[in-house]
């Protein structure tokens, strides 16, 4: 959890509040764009190691690691939705699938970050409900 926020600090210390002085440096939208991709990269991390903890088998891709623990109740469905767009939006940049729309990726970017937010907020909630069960305490792993 706290590379995420690590990443998420990033994103906000590259990413201009205006698309025009985005879209004016490249070497400032690839830097944008790869903390993007670690801060996707690190909450589907996040997914994969509550999944794997809790036993709830083998998630087919990334969408579907993020589904098994909303279908958990864990997160919300509707943040699990939101999460899947930015997985696909991080698809799209890391593989290239069509050409990046740099105005679509800065928007993305800049208004969005927010998901990533509340997805740590409610995997914060989710960590120590099941610390309150256990009575155990929060160790450094459950902060990743």
């Amino acid at each position: 959890m706290d590379d995420l926020e690590k990443c998420l600090r990033e994103l906000e210390e590259y990413l201009p509040e205006g698309v025009d002085a985005y879209l004016r440096s490249g070497l400032r939208r690839r830097a944008c764009e790869r903390a993007f991709q670690l801060a996707c990269e690190n909450l589907l991390d996040i997914c994969n190691m509550i999944i794997s903890d809790e036993g709830l088998g083998m998630p087919r891709d990334s969408r579907d690691s993020v589904q098994k623990i909303a279908s958990h109740n864990m997160i919300s469905e509707s943040l699990a939705s939101r999460i899947g767009e930015l997985i696909g939006f991080r698809n799209l940049i890391v593989h290239q699938y069509g050409r990046v729309d740099d105005c679509r990726a800065h928007k993305q970017m800049y208004g969005e970050s927010g998901d990533f937010y509340e997805f740590l907020e409610e995997i914060e909630r989710f960590i120590t409900s099941k610390r309150d069960e256990s009575g155990e305490r929060l160790t450094n792993r459950d902060r990743r």
